[in-house]
């Protein structure tokens, strides 16, 4: 009995951190995605490393800045995903945004991965969970 609890445990450490990554979760309607993104400022986790803050102006525009390096481009919100057209960070495409708890996620344009992680601050908490 004990080794069958050290095994879960054991595989409950290494399978954490991947369940951390997953792509599952429920999915953002326009009117969602619309109320999550437009005329923000966010913070994200970009899971292939940095913390980018992102401005997202209502005309569409965007403003990010990464570890000293700044970019912009455009944004629009297309069947409940977020499709951006970055110029500096060459990055285009559109990926569906997915709430997994009090996160945000948005998914790799291929669906395969998560891009960002966008974690509530205590202020807009409350607006999350609606």
């Amino acid at each position: 009995m004990r080794q069958i609890a050290a095994r879960l445990v054991l595989g409950l450490l290494f399978w954490a951190p991947a369940m951390a990554q997953s792509s599952e979760g429920t999915p953002l309607s326009n009117e969602e995605a619309l109320a999550f993104i437009k005329g923000k400022s966010l913070t994200a986790t970009r899971t292939a490393g940095g913390t980018p803050s992102i401005q997202v102006r209502e005309n569409g525009l965007m403003f990010g800045s990464n570890q000293g390096s700044s970019d912009s481009g455009r944004w629009r919100i297309e069947d409940g995903k977020l499709c951006m057209t970055l110029n500096r960070w060459e990055y285009e495409g559109c990926g569906k945004l997915l709430r997994v708890g009090t996160e945000v996620r948005h998914l790799y344009p291929d669906g395969s991965s998560v891009h960002l992680i966008f974690k509530p601050s205590y202020r807009s908490l409350d607006a999350w969970a609606r």
